[in-house]
């Protein structure tokens, strides 16, 4: 049983996982925002084969920021978390949520993506170190960088989830926004749920 393994779970991949640490900052806002009934709520509503990796009663609903955790399982969270207080916009959701956590990821443990993103140009040069803080496999290209764009795309990864595509997207954007960039928008030209070869997201600011 691998790392992304956990009671009941034996089948879940144990490649294709990310790590906990974001999903910690993106729970806590949830939990904070829409109460503990939402979190005891969104428990109760995932897959049977997820069960053994949430708590209900437990802080975060049991998610821990150094274990890494299947992609179908967080896709399927984030869903189910939209669901259970009705969203009307999945996308803005995940986008809220995406904030939150990678917010909460380099202003604590990751510190270290703070050096690395410091400038379009330096998150480009060491792209795969950022991704590996978070992700087992994948491997990313760079396709572009210029004064207004960044353009990136992700192959080799394994158990791909759209929502987690999704997620990925807006950390990308946030962490251009947090170079200073200002009016940043993102959105994905390819994705493997769409039939592609591979991910690829476009980043464009002012």
């Amino acid at each position: 049983m691998g790392e992304g393994a956990g009671p009941g779970s034996a089948s879940l991949p144990t490649i294709g996982t990310m790590l906990g640490t974001p999903m910690i900052g993106a729970v806590d806002h949830y939990l904070t925002k829409y109460g503990r009934a939402a979190g005891h709520e969104v428990v109760a509503r995932v897959s049977p084969k997820f069960k053994g990796l949430l708590l209900p009663h437990a802080p975060m609903l049991g998610l821990v920021g150094s274990r890494r955790y299947p992609y179908p399982f967080l896709g399927e969270l984030v869903r189910t978390m939209a669901t259970v207080v009705r969203v009307a916009d999945e996308d803005a959701f995940i986008r809220e949520l995406s904030i939150a956590g990678i917010d909460a990821a380099v202003n604590t443990a990751m510190r270290v993506l703070l050096r690395i993103a410091q400038s379009p140009e330096s998150l480009a040069a060491r792209g795969q170190e950022a991704w590996n803080l978070f992700h087992d496999s994948g491997r990313i290209t760079i396709l572009s960088v210029t004064e207004h764009e960044y353009m990136s795309q992700v192959d080799q990864w394994p158990n791909h989830d759209v929502t987690v595509c999704k997620v990925v997207m807006e950390v990308r954007r946030r962490l251009i926004q947090r170079t200073g960039k200002r009016h940043v928008e993102a959105r994905r030209e390819k994705c493997v749920a769409w039939g592609h070869d591979a991910c690829t997201t476009r980043v464009r600011w002012e």
